[in-house]
């Protein structure tokens, strides 16, 4: 097995895809590890708080696999390159959404915003905290705390302390978590 993961670790990166797309779990391992740490570090770089970068690292990579076999080694970029791409593409997408929300957040509940209250406001407020009380109460009770504790403002590592589980059990059910908020904000949309 060392022999096998030595060998692999030689290889270059488009001789791993080759066996990955073979379905060759080691190869894929392998190139996963090569990349995890190239991506975090390249989403880190361009202002991704560490916390959210393991978020982002981690749907980029789920992005490249899922994409892998339209990679074309004729046509397209190196493969590191292309990988990076989709990481940054990824990155962008992701610092949209959430800058977006955090713009939001930040108007709806700034000092001023309660000199502009009308009752249509007030109305609108109670209107959005059913709503997302509604998406929280599809969640698990472990998900909704653990997004209330990030919410809160909160650390991945205090999070795990204060409930007594792994750090990588945190930041892996508040990633699931926010898929499912994603998608079942996307159900109520097309209601």
């Amino acid at each position: 097995m060392v022999k096998r993961t030595t060998e692999l670790s030689r290889m270059n990166d488009l001789e791993l895809r080759k066996l990955v797309l073979d379905g060759d779990e080691m190869a894929s391992l392998c190139l996963f590890k090569r990349y995890h740490a190239e991506i975090r570090k390249f989403i880190v770089s361009r202002g991704c708080e560490a916390d959210d970068a393991d978020d982002v690292t981690i749907i980029s990579l789920q992005k490249i696999w899922k994409s892998m076999v339209n990679y074309d080694e004729s046509n397209d970029a190196s493969f590191n390159t292309w990988a990076l791409t989709i990481a940054k593409n990824t990155y962008l997408d992701w610092s949209k959404t959430y800058n977006s929300q955090m713009i939001q957040s930040a108007d709806e509940w700034s000092p001023n915003a309660a000199d502009n209250t009308t009752p249509e406001t007030l109305i609108e407020e109670k209107e959005r905290q059913a709503y997302v009380e509604s998406l929280l109460g599809q969640l698990s009770e472990f998900e909704q705390k653990l997004l209330l504790m990030r919410g809160a403002g909160m650390k991945y590592e205090e999070i795990a302390s204060e409930l007594g589980v792994t750090l990588q059990v945190v930041k892996n059910r508040i990633h699931q978590a926010k898929l499912k908020l994603v998608e079942l904000s996307k159900d109520v949309r097309k209601d």
